[in-house]
């Protein structure tokens, strides 16, 4: 029998807020902060947006947050373990206490780029720089093992890397570790800072919009980049409930699967985004009808968003007229391994809000869009909430949140 695993603390670090309450009221209004970048090595033609942490505001996290010497990790690894700390507090946890096992105790982390920012600062300043040097730079397995030094967790420590999907699948196998029995909690999420890579990236495969985006707009034309940190602290039922912490949302299911189909582009038949959500729902237990309302992963590209779209229609049937559902990603940009912990983050404060955030920058819904898609904040109070990403690659993973049933 699977143990009840849940939420009980939420720290961010994003381009809508610094914390978690900046966070939310961020998402809610559609309060964000884009910069502008141009020339660099894209060329001198080329100017975009990107989403990149306010510096002033991260120096002053860190500061609160971090060791003196914590803050001379890499860019990555101090984005994840700033919104780490921010987790553990809110959680409520007391390290030092009789009842943390370290043993039991573990750390499950997305990224997509990790410390490539790191080694472009390198290469910029240097030119061609040694193989050796370049190694030491990019020291991507530190991001989970600073968490797990700074909160006394040896049990598993390990880092995901699936591109857009990671944190989600960072979150699911949090969760699978903890309701085997084999760990009682675990810190999860996702991290990605600002790259001149992605950027490039992006622009070749033309996938950039010049001003907003617009998930599910009829006109979308592409995603902004952003960084960000979202980690959550997941724990057993029982630990939550025998030390009296605030509990947000139980987690109770999750679905995987691969399109097998492209490096680049989706499935467009939407066939493995359906197997993650039929694996989830049967996962969880329940049926497709219990499913209230779908936190999208919304990119505003045409490619990946009417893959979604096709997807819930075929999956749901009739009952996804009945679905709320909205992509963060108009206020958030798309932070790659970030994205789908930082909708997390959100999941579980609607459970605690009662409201929905809306699906920003929506001008004109795409005619194929058959859910229900709030462009204002919607009040509400969803008992089961599906958390969907997907990514290069082909890989889908779709996470189930539901209100806290009591014993009984």
């Amino acid at each position: 029998m699977k143990r009840r695993v849940v939420v009980t603390g939420i720290g961010v670090l994003s381009i809508a807020g610094m914390d978690k309450e900046s966070f939310w009221q961020g998402i809610i209004n559609g309060e964000s902060s884009f910069s502008e970048i141009s020339g660099d090595f894209w060329g001198e033609s080329f100017s975009g947006l990107y989403g990149i942490l306010d510096k002033e505001k991260l120096r002053e996290a860190e500061e609160k947050y971090l060791s003196p010497e914590e803050r001379k990790f890499r860019r990555c690894c101090r984005l994840a373990l700033t919104s780490a700390v921010m987790a553990l507090m809110d959680s409520g946890l007391d390290i030092s206490a009789e009842y943390y096992s370290p043993a039991k105790t573990g750390i499950s982390i997305g990224t997509t780029h990790g410390e490539l920012g790191v080694l472009e600062e390198l290469v910029k300043e240097k030119g061609l720089v040694p193989y050796s040097e370049l190694n030491s730079c990019t020291e991507h397995y530190d991001i989970s093992a600073a968490v797990a030094r700074r909160i006394h967790a040896s049990g598993d420590a390990v880092l995901h890397s699936d591109a857009c999907a990671s944190g989600n699948i960072a979150f699911s196998h949090a969760y699978e570790m903890i309701s085997s029995g084999r760990l009682d909690r675990v810190m999860a999420g996702g991290v990605d800072t600002d790259t001149m890579l992605s950027e490039g990236a992006f622009s070749c495969l033309r996938a950039v919009s010049p001003d907003k985006v617009r998930p599910f707009d009829k006109n979308r034309v592409g995603i902004i980049l952003s960084a960000g940190a979202g980690m959550l602290m997941l724990e057993s039922y029982e630990s939550a409930k025998s030390r009296g912490a605030h509990i947000y949302c139980e987690v109770i299911g999750q679905g995987q699967s691969n399109d097998a189909h492209s490096m680049a582009t989706m499935d467009p038949d939407a066939k493995g985004i359906i197997s993650a959500m039929d694996r989830a729902v049967h996962d969880a237990g329940i049926k497709a009808d219990d499913v209230d309302y779908i936190c999208l992963h919304g990119t505003g590209t045409a490619a990946n968003d009417a893959c979604e779209m096709k997807a819930i229609k075929e999956y749901f049937g009739d009952h996804a007229k009945d679905i709320i559902a909205s992509s963060i990603k108009g206020t958030l940009g798309h932070s790659l391994g970030a994205a789908a912990a930082l909708e997390l983050a959100a999941c579980a404060l609607i459970m605690e809000k009662d409201l929905i955030p809306p699906n920003h920058n929506l001008e004109e819904l795409d005619e194929n869009c058959v859910f229900k898609i709030p462009t204002e904040p919607m009040k509400a109070a969803p008992k089961i909430i599906m958390n969907s990403s997907y990514a290069f690659g082909g890989s889908n993973n779709c996470v189930i949140l539901k209100r806290v049933r009591e014993e009984g």
